[in-house]
């Protein structure tokens, strides 16, 4: 057990605040230990190497800290002083000061670093992928293609393979490429040797390019009864038969979200669209959100359950964790998605909420929908 007030103490109250989202209390405890560090002679921290760690975890936190709440200078500050701290692992901070160069609208410098530290590393996977991921999101297509493509030819392992494959599956999904997301996707899993455990992307791709026959040929394979029960209304609904999917909906619903290990947000979607009560949906989601076992679309369901509730501040409190998920993801997103809008607009009637909590979501692009509104009265 640590010693109140002790080195490790200091870090691990810090870690709790960092991973519960309060961010300002988790900078001070980071800043506090480092100013507490740094004031030691180098020869100590030279002799008590675990010192030096927790010195530079400190630090790096620090910098992600910024970098989420978009104070990118301060960010780059704290990574300049890594480089110095810790020279052989300058690569690494490197990397990280392009990527928040990207986010604060310094392009053409942090793609510069990336693209100079390819050439410098040609083999190196990951590399090729975060300029693929990173292109992709501003719009080069052509150079993210080629960057994905690239970092698959240095793939070595069985995951970095998968994992390649299924960036450039989600990449040709996007762009509505739709047999060549598939034939990503059978390469993904042939990288293991063995089938997917999971189909979902199959089917919801087939159904947002409007090919309802190989939406429900990939829809039968699907083994997770919440997901499979929510699709299969989603389906009936998109063609005209709204009493046909709130019977698979109420099937979802009575079931028991808690026995499955996944599919809680289709069962939490399915339960709003008959109307169950929302603090079922709640009590459910929160749990669930609490064991760290919630989905990004789960999050935003819970956020309907309370506005449904009239709850806005709990539903703005689930928003903003459904933010903080984006900011810390590669590309960066500020604001949450356009599709995740049209769902919350969707289920949620309260127009004086929605107006609220409207500044939370991307807006729509010009002329496009990102999923088809279904509005259906249970019986």
């Amino acid at each position: 057990m640590w010693v109140s007030d002790s080195y490790e103490d200091i870090f691990a109250r810090a870690e709790l605040n960092f991973a519960e989202g309060d961010y300002k209390s988790a900078l001070e405890g980071f800043q506090r230990l480092d100013e507490r560090l740094s004031r030691l002679r180098p020869a100590l921290l030279d002799r008590r190497p675990e010192l030096r760690g927790l010195l530079v975890l400190s630090l790096n936190k620090q910098g992600k800290i910024h970098h989420i709440q978009g104070e990118f200078e301060q960010a780059i500050q704290i990574y300049e002083r890594l480089i110095e701290i810790v020279p052989e692992n300058a690569d690494n901070w490197r990397r990280i000061i392009a990527l928040v160069r990207i986010d604060m609208g310094q392009t053409e410098a942090g793609l510069d670093e990336l693209r100079a530290q390819a050439v410098a590393h040609p083999e190196d996977f990951r590399l090729w992928l975060a300029i693929g991921l990173e292109c992709e999101a501003l719009g080069r297509l052509d150079e993210a293609e080629e960057s994905l493509q690239r970092a698959l030819s240095h793939a070595t392992t069985p995951d970095d393979k998968t994992e390649g494959y299924l960036s450039l599956f989600d990449f040709y999904r996007a762009q509505g490429r739709v047999d060549e997301a598939l034939a990503a996707w059978d390469q993904a899993w042939a990288a293991h040797g063995h089938d997917p455990g999971y189909v979902f992307p199959l089917y919801q791709m087939m159904q947002e390019a409007g090919d309802l026959e190989r939406t429900r040929e990939y829809l039968r394979q699907e083994k997770n009864p919440l997901r499979k029960g929510l699709y299969w209304g989603l389906l009936a609904a998109s063609e005209g038969k709204p009493d046909e999917a709130i019977k698979h909906w109420k099937r979802v619903a009575k079931r028991d979200p808690m026995e499955f290990d996944e599919g809680h947000e289709a069962w939490a979607e399915a339960a709003l669209r008959v109307d169950r009560p929302p603090e079922e949906v709640v009590a459910a989601l929160s749990a669930i959100l609490e064991a760290g076992d919630l989905t990004l679309r789960g999050i935003i369901l819970l956020a309907v359950a309370e506005a449904r509730l009239g709850h806005t501040d709990h539903a703005e409190e689930a928003l903003k964790i459904a933010r903080d998920v984006g900011l810390q993801s590669r590309p960066r997103r500020e604001k949450l998605a356009a599709a995740h809008w049209a769902l919350f607009d969707e289920l949620v009637a309260d127009d004086e909420i929605k107006r609220q909590l409207r500044h939370y979501f991307e807006e729509s692009p010009e002329g496009r929908s990102s999923e088809v509104e279904i509005t259906i009265t249970p019986n």
